[in-house]
């Protein structure tokens, strides 16, 4: 396992290491730009050098004697490291090697020390060699005056980077302290809050990453905590439903086994009828256990929605009827992929419900709408009665049931049902109350 690293030496090196390319990157554009940049010169300097030479020997007094060339070459426009001209037969009028000069026969002795050097040709205007010269120029960096230049803009250039360096490792440290600072304030909120508090303090920082950290963190607090709130009102709630059968259930088995009441089909009925509403609590309980499992999968069918729609309605009419209710279905061709036992059971609470807490003596809306295609869109059951405002938010919620399903037998899990069925498709499902409730379910 490699060690975790700090924030703030994280970015410390970052820092480091980006001044340490930037000197790096810098030194090599330095390194190469001046080079260039010298040789350009030097090629330039050295052209007008030998332009000079060969104008001063061609525009004098011909023949160009030793006494000629000594006061032609006198002031040079630069200063070579040696310059040595000659006339076409070798014989040497002119010397120069750093401070010294000379001129005339007396220094043509010298004239053998100087034939490995390259001889530049001085031809008249009829092409016919007059004179020869060598010269060379020394770079810009091999001068006295710009070699100091140079190495002192080096060291320059050293010490400013070491500056920079020092420089920029202080600010960052200084910048980085604050955030360091903050980062592990939130950790230790983040800790507290794995530790079971849901009253964690988290500020709004200035810097918007931990901003963001800071919200999504309080909204996990709060998602947490109704969770929780929810949690234990469901095992409340489920400690009361399941005791309500179960305690129907051992007072008439003990009042039969004490001979107090009679073992007759009434009271089996009764005790089949708890019997049945335990079993469809604990299986209610098993699906929405199943369906909210992360690997949980769905095996879809091509599903013809009016006929469908039609064969199940047909189920729901003698319940509908005894509170004179009716269901009408509006329904093109339309053809929806979806898992057929699940979707049918997600009707059925949409129904069910429908039926249970809208008004006796209504119509129940079953609408479908496809798109061009024939798609199944959306699917919406309405029902006369409204739900109360304060308890929309909630009622999808496991156990949550408002002041009419309070008073009926309902387990408070259909709803939350129909929703993990519909989240498993991937689907959407709203809900709108005013003087009618229409559940919406969403395929697209």
């Amino acid at each position: 396992m490699r060690k975790p690293f700090s924030l703030a030496a994280l970015n410390l090196a970052l820092v480091v290491l980006s001044l340490l390319i930037f000197a790096l990157v810098l030194s090599l554009f330095l390194s190469f730009g001046l080079d260039a940049a010298q040789a350009s010169w030097h090629a330039k300097e050295e052209a007008s050098l030998n332009a000079y030479i060969v104008s001063q020997l061609l525009q004098s007094e011909q023949p160009v004697t030793a006494e000629i060339a000594s006061i032609l070459f006198n002031s040079l426009p630069y200063t070579p490291t040696y310059l040595y001209v000659s006339d076409s037969q070798g014989q040497l009028l002119y010397s120069y090697r750093k401070a010294e000069r000379g001129a005339g026969r007396g220094r043509g002795m010298q004239l053998g020390l100087t034939e490995n050097l390259n001889w530049q040709e001085v031809k008249s205007s009829s092409a016919e060699l007059v004179y020869r010269y060598a010269v060379h120029l020394p770079t810009f960096s091999e001068m006295e005056g710009n070699a100091s230049l140079l190495a002192a803009a080096e060291r320059i250039l050293i010490w400013a980077l070491l500056i920079a360096l020092a420089v920029s490792t202080l600010l960052a440290f200084l910048f980085l302290k604050p955030l360091k600072r903050q980062s592990k304030m939130l950790a230790q909120a983040l800790d507290s809050m794995a530790g079971g508090q849901r009253s964690v303090e988290l500020r709004s920082e200035h810097i918007v990453e931990f901003s963001i950290i800071a919200n999504a963190a309080q909204t996990l607090q709060d998602t947490l905590k109704n969770e929780e709130q929810l949690r234990r009102q469901w095992a409340e709630d489920i400690a009361h439903d399941l005791r309500t059968p179960v305690s129907v259930l051992k007072g008439q088995l003990e009042a039969v086994e004490d001979k107090v009441l009679p073992f007759n089909d009434e009271r089996l009925h009764l005790l089949q009828h708890e019997t049945v509403r335990l079993e469809s609590l604990i299986n209610s309980l098993s699906l929405l256990t199943k369906l909210e499992s992360p690997d949980v999968k769905v095996h879809t069918s091509e599903i013809n929605l009016h006929a469908f729609l039609t064969t199940f309605i047909q189920r729901f009419e003698a319940q509908a009827a005894k509170h004179d209710m009716q269901i009408v279905l509006s329904s093109g061709d339309a053809v929806l992929s979806a898992d057929t036992q699940l979707f049918t059971r997600a009707l059925e609470n949409l129904v069910s419900n429908a039926i249970r807490y809208g008004k006796e003596k209504s119509i129940i809306r079953v609408n479908v709408t496809p798109d061009a295609t024939t798609k199944a869109e959306s699917l919406s059951i309405e029902n006369e009665g409204t739900i109360e405002k304060s308890y929309i938010p909630y009622v999808f919620d496991r156990l949550s049931r408002g002041e009419a399903g309070r008073r009926s037998d309902g387990s408070g899990l259909g709803l939350s049902i129909v929703r993990a069925i519909v989240q498993a498709h991937g689907w959407s499902i709203d809900v709108k109350s005013n003087k009618t409730t229409i559940f919406t379910v969403r395929f697209t």
